[in-house]
């Protein structure tokens, strides 16, 4: 039978490990996803006004119930380019888009470009270099 150090000592190794690949997928899972053959805006045109004509639509997926969404939209809000380029949906009162985007958590924030097909995803709030990083995955940033 192993002595307590060595048992302690064990578990602490296995504890740090863990909690590195928390981190890491933690982090990779903030990043913005480049989305490719996923629906388009017109869906989301049909439930919420949307700019047809901006070279991309950043739609946030929102709730009430959500307390980073506004500090999340404000920023959006200060770093598209167009100022109605940005929207948000509501999550208890728009199901069937949350379920169309497969939304499982707010915010989440949908970047489109002039197409409307629907080009990076970024889950939570994200930082200004996330957002700018985001558009650029969408090929339309210019600030």
């Amino acid at each position: 039978m192993a002595d307590p150090l060595t048992r302690l000592t064990v578990v602490l190794l296995v504890l740090a490990v863990v909690a590195a690949a928390w981190i890491a997928l933690d982090r990779r899972r903030r990043r913005p996803r480049a989305a490719h053959n996923a629906s388009g805006v017109a869906a989301i045109a049909a439930a919420v006004p949307i700019p047809l004509d901006a070279r991309h639509v950043v739609v946030q997926f929102s709730g009430p119930h959500c307390s980073a969404c506004g500090p999340s939209e404000r920023m959006w809000r200060s770093v598209v380019a167009e100022p109605d380029a940005f929207v948000t949906v509501d999550v208890t009162e728009n199901l069937d888009l949350t379920r169309t985007f497969g939304v499982l958590s707010t915010p989440t924030s949908l970047v489109f470009d002039a197409d409307g097909d629907l080009r990076t995803r970024l889950t939570g709030p994200p930082s200004a270099a996330r957002a700018r990083e985001a558009l650029a995955l969408a090929g339309s940033f210019d600030r």
